[in-house]
């Protein structure tokens, strides 16, 4: 654990030991409930052994894993994020407060870094990871295998590929050895102040691959259009439903004098928008992943540019010989194979009667 944590805390060690036995992905810590895990998207109370937490549990909780530098922080901005490692496994972190007393939410992550093969994901995010410039995105909720996406590309450019790769989180999650390539890792708070000013120092550090976490402000977006455009692989994420809101999100983000410069930049900038979303399967213990992916062609290019964005669903239903398909085409298949229902189905898509319609 990290200098300064409370090197011994028997109700933490033995929950986080019971986690990665089991494997449980995440667990909540807060007051007047037992503590409770998530399997296959369902919240499950630990009510056998354990009792419901009160305020001094979930403080002492939460102090036993931070120093006092980050609970310095947490009591200042009222949320900390953060991870570390406890017995050779990764964790993230995350402490807030509610009705003024400590919450804890803290996710196990995987024990490797996992492969674009063992995500099972397609060949396109190969194709595209094997370019040297240009936007990336990931897009969809929370938990839907984004940050485990962005380590698989990542991993591939590091195992094939001669690059300096700087990636930007908070908190850094997988840590990538360097392989064929060097990997920097930066991570707010520590090494930059925040992800602005990450960016402005990448731009002068040479890298060929940049992936930060969530293109959240108007100034983000434009640094990032600026570095896909001079011969940087850009990677970062974004909270959309659907390739076609990704798009619309970025451009909305500026104000109306600068938007056309921006359709023109995106038009050109743009590599690849994957949307994801994790979908219970027919029994209910594991998930599955449905996938849009949005390829950028001349059609698409010329789409964004003119300002036809309501065009971009039909382009990508008829770009499947490029590697592109709506959700709706994923989930189809998923259906077809039994391997989630058809409310399940109906439940996350963007269209749902091209889905019924394909059914």
């Amino acid at each position: 654990m990290h200098d300064n944590i409370k090197p011994e805390h028997f109700f933490r060690d033995q929950l986080l030991q019971v986690m990665i036995d089991n494997n449980w992905s995440d667990l909540y810590l807060t007051v007047g409930t037992f503590p409770s895990i998530k399997i296959a998207w369902e919240i499950v109370k630990i009510d056998s052994w354990l009792e419901k937490m009160t305020w001094k549990d979930t403080m002492e909780f939460a102090q036993s894993l931070i120093t006092e530098k980050q609970h310095y922080n947490l009591v200042k901005n009222r949320n900390l994020d953060f991870s570390f490692q406890y017995m050779w496994r990764m964790f993230r972190w995350n402490i807030s407060f509610q009705m003024w007393n400590y919450m804890v939410i803290l996710r196990l992550l995987n024990a490797e870094i996992p492969s674009i093969d063992e995500l099972h994901l397609t060949d396109i995010y190969k194709q595209v990871a094997n370019k040297s410039q240009w936007l990336i995105i990931i897009t969809w909720p929370t938990w839907s295998w984004k940050t485990t996406t962005l380590a698989a590309l990542i991993n591939y450019i590091n195992e094939n590929f001669v690059r300096h790769i700087i990636t930007i989180e908070n908190p850094i999650e997988y840590v990538h050895p360097h392989k064929k390539s060097i990997v920097e890792h930066k991570e707010i708070w520590k090494d930059v102040y925040d992800y602005e000013t990450a960016l402005m120092w990448a731009m002068r550090q040479t890298p060929d691959v940049i992936m930060f976490w969530e293109m959240r402000t108007k100034k983000e977006m434009e640094i990032a259009l600026r570095l896909a455009e001079t011969w940087h692989l850009v990677i970062s994420t974004l909270h959309t439903r659907s390739a076609y809101q990704t798009v619309t999100r970025i451009i909305d983000a500026f104000p109306k004098e600068e938007k056309e410069q921006i359709r023109i930049q995106l038009s050109d900038s743009l590599l690849a928008i994957f949307s994801q979303r994790l979908i219970k399967n027919v029994e209910w213990t594991w998930l599955k992943l449905a996938k849009e992916i949005l390829v950028k062609n001349t059609a698409i290019s010329n789409l964004i540019r003119e300002n036809e964005l309501h065009q971009l669903p039909s382009v990508i239903q008829t770009g499947w010989r490029e590697g592109m398909q709506l959700l709706e085409n994923d989930l189809v298949d998923l259906v077809r194979a039994w391997a989630i229902t058809e409310d399940e189905a109906l439940r996350y898509a963007n269209n749902p009667k091209i889905l019924k319609d394909s059914l």
